[in-house]
Order: C-alpha cells, then structure tokens, then sequence
C-alpha cells in the first residue's frame, strides 16, 4: 500500500508540475508519452518436473506454464517507476496432493512450481512481484516499493523455479567511476520463491521448514521474532585481476551474518575463497530453548575455495567448503539462497555445521550453435541422522550428481532457449525411506523452455 500510494504520488505531482508551465493538452501529451514509449518485456515459462523415488515409493510429475510482464517509464529527470507481474498455470501432472502409503508423506519438489504455502492451488496464481520508484544519476541510483535487489550470496532472486525471490524495501547502488561499488539495502517485506503472498518480515519468518533445535527438539520459532527487517550493506572491489566483496546482513532481533569474498584471476586460472561468520542477536536470550533461531552458544564460520580452468570454451574447477564445528550455518529460507562455490542445484549449506563438501565442475559452451553442457558433482561428508546438534534437517552425507544442458537458438527463433537438468543424489549411509522420501535417493528430470520477449 505504501508503495503504490508513493507511485501514485510521484505520478500526481509529476502531472502537476508540467501543468504549471504548459497548457493541459501539452501536459497530457507529454505525460502519456513516458507511458506510452515505456520500456515493456517479459518471459513465458513452461517447466516439466518428474521426480523418480527409489523403489515402491510414490514418483511424482507436473507441467506448469506461467510468464512474467514488466513494465518501466521513461525516466523523467532521474525518476522512473516500474512494475511487473507474475502468474503460473498448472497444464498436465499427475496427483500431487497422493501421500506415499510407506512414509505417510506426499510430494516435495513439484509443489515448488506453484504455491507451497497453499498447496492444492495450481491456478490463478498471480503475484505483482515489483511496484517501485526509482531515482538515479549517472550509476547511481535509490529505489523503493517492491523492488529488485542487487545480487548478493544470501538474497537473491535465485529463479529456478516458475517465480523467484522477492523483496520490498529500500536500495541504494552506488557504483563509483573507479574499481569501488557499495549497496545499501533495508527490506521489511517478502515473497518467498515458490509463493504468491506478500507479508511482513515477521511474519515471513519461519514459514518454510523449522527443522529441529541442537538438542533434538522440533523448532518452534515462527511468531517469536517480532523483527521489523534485513538491513544489507555490500562492498565491492572489481579490478583487471582481482574482485573483492564483503557483505553484511544484519537480520533484527535475530542474527548478523559477515560474508567476505576474493577472487584473483590469472591467464586461465581462476582462484577464489570465501568465509562467513554469523552469530545470534541478544534478543533470542529471552525466549525459551525451543522457540530460539539459534542458540546463544552458536557462532557459525564457514570457508570455501575453489580453482578453476579456462579457455574460451571449457571451464573446469574443484572447490571445497569447510562448515566448522562451531554451530550450524542459518539465515532465513524465505529470503533466498546460500551460495557458495560448491553450492549447486537441489543442494545447500543451510542448517549445516561440523561438515566437508567436495564439488567437482566442468562446462563446456559453444556459440555455434549456442550450447552449454555442464556436469557437476558434490560429495557431502560429516552430516549424520540424529546428530542435531550440527545438522538442522536431520539428513545424511549424501552424494549428488547434475548434469545440465541449455541451448538458444538464433535468427527467427531469437529469444527462445530449453534447458534440461538431470539430478541424482544417493544416501551414504541411512536406508531408511522415511529418513530420505524426496529428500535423497532419487533421480529429477527438469526441462525448461523460457521464451523472452
């Protein structure tokens, strides 16, 4: 609400200030002329989704079909407004809503196509995912509505799914005519991906899986934290050779997360190194164990590398993350996802500590055609059923393998591209359905095909 009173105010005064100095025939003129040679594009997305559990257990797939339209003025001495709007359609599938007669459970994966906080709604779901003003100079600029955040390895858009993050607040980019960039952020509002509400921070808090508290107990936080938002600070350094961030997240009442991050690039080599301390807030102390974020005592670090290979068509690397044991690493879900160098899809760090992951990749791209094919694999040690104190969800090391392929064609079928994804991830130890149904042990075709215009 308050945003579009914002929007409607700007557009008012806008309207008002040319009617001043020119007749109302050229004021409206000039008015729908912002409007009319507006900046308009969008996507129309089409995702099949299968996933294969092992055995007898319960094998689920979708078709769903849905698009994005955005919508931008004209700048007017700096000012510019915009707004866009998502939607998504289930087409065919089978039933989503079947529970697994062995583990009593339904489905995970496929739900994340439409809406997770309301499942058994496949249509008519519709999200206005932007509505902001923007103000900017040169490659300044501060926005504010519901608004498109600059990337950052915890908040993030992360679209891989039929809509993406989104986030509502204030940001100021300021990208400076020299090597130095800085972005400051305040977001009070979200809509978690995979969701068509919008609600307050506090509220948003807690929705997606609570998993379980160091000592075994289920999680129950959601309602405890009255936080009023995120406030986001990144600094970037980019130079001919080496690129350097640090970013801050500071979530109120509930945790501080610091992500520092470098990379140094020489010939066809590429280095690059990561670490990342979170701690929690003061205000957690009150409530009682079950209803913490984080305990007091958990302070987690995590370092990542990686090395990676060049030329103008493969790119191969290794990386390694070191979760220590010192607590487990956790920010909320709703507000995007880690990424780390060995973070990949359908796999995370977040709610792990006291753990080791290995990530092995290789992409190959070609222009003619316009093709890549990519292969990824991750082997996830330390993580053991049972041992809550380090492990949030209560999962198992696990080794996953992707397999990617994305082509976009040219000439009359420009703007078009398909994107297949094939993943399997296997249990290294527990064999138990209940502990791994659509959570491990299965195989997940994913094909993609966007259309942008």
């Amino acid at each position: 609400m308050k945003a579009s009173a914002f929007l409607i105010l700007f557009i008012t005064c806008f309207a008002l200030g040319n009617a001043q100095n020119e007749s109302d025939q050229e004021t409206q003129s000039q008015l729908k002329s912002y409007f009319k040679n507006a900046v308009i594009n969008g996507r129309i997305r089409n995702f099949t989704m299968a996933t294969y559990n092992q055995g007898s257990l319960q094998d689920y797939s979708t078709n769903a079909t849905g698009g994005v339209i955005n919508f931008k003025t004209l700048a007017f001495k700096g000012f510019q407004a915009g707004i866009q709007a998502s939607f998504t359609y289930k087409t065919i599938g089978n039933e989503l809503e079947s529970i697994d007669p062995i583990v009593g459970r339904g489905d995970k994966w496929e739900f994340e196509l439409y809406d997770v906080f309301n499942k058994g709604q496949f249509n008519h779901l519709v999200r206005l995912d932007e509505l902001y003003l923007k103000y900017q100079v040169g490659n300044y600029y501060v926005s504010y509505g519901k608004i498109k955040t600059e990337y950052t390895r915890i908040i993030n858009a992360s679209d891989g799914r039929m809509n993406r993050f989104a986030h509502a607040g204030a940001w100021m980019h300021l990208n400076f005519d020299s090597p130095h960039s800085l972005d400051m952020g305040w977001l009070n509002r979200v809509s978690p991906r995979s969701s068509y509400d919008w609600f307050d921070f506090q509220d948003a808090f807690g929705l997606v899986n609570q998993g379980f508290q160091p000592n075994g107990d289920d999680a129950n936080y959601r309602n405890f934290y009255p936080s009023k938002g995120i406030a986001v600070v990144n600094y970037g350094f980019v130079g001919n050779n080496l690129n350097f961030h640090f970013y801050n997240f500071l979530i109120d009442k509930i945790s501080n997360i610091s992500w520092f991050e470098a990379d140094f690039t020489y010939q066809s080599y590429k280095i690059g190194i990561q670490y990342s301390h979170s701690r929690p807030l003061d205000y957690g102390d009150q409530l009682n164990y079950v209803n913490r974020y984080l305990q007091p005592d958990e302070e987690a670090n995590v370092i990542s590398s990686e090395l990676i290979w060049f030329n103008s068509n493969w790119k191969i690397g290794v990386a390694y993350t070191h979760a220590m044991d010192t607590g487990r690493f956790l920010f909320p879900k709703e507000i995007g996802r880690d990424n780390f160098y060995t973070s990949i899809p359908r796999s995370r760090l977040e709610g792990l500590g006291g753990v080791d992951v290995f990530t092995f990749k290789i992409d190959y791209h070609s222009l003619s055609p316009n093709m890549k094919i990519g292969f990824n694999y991750q082997d996830l040690s330390g993580a053991e059923v049972g041992d809550f104190h380090f492990i949030k969800y209560n999962i198992d090391s696990t080794r996953q393998f992707n397999t990617q392929l994305t082509y976009s064609p040219k000439g009359f079928f420009k703007g078009l591209s398909f994107e297949l994804l094939w993943v399997y991830i296997e249990n290294k130890n527990e064999k138990q359905p209940e502990l791994f149904f659509n959570r491990s042990n299965f195989h997940q075709l994913n094909f993609v095909t966007n259309f942008y215009f």
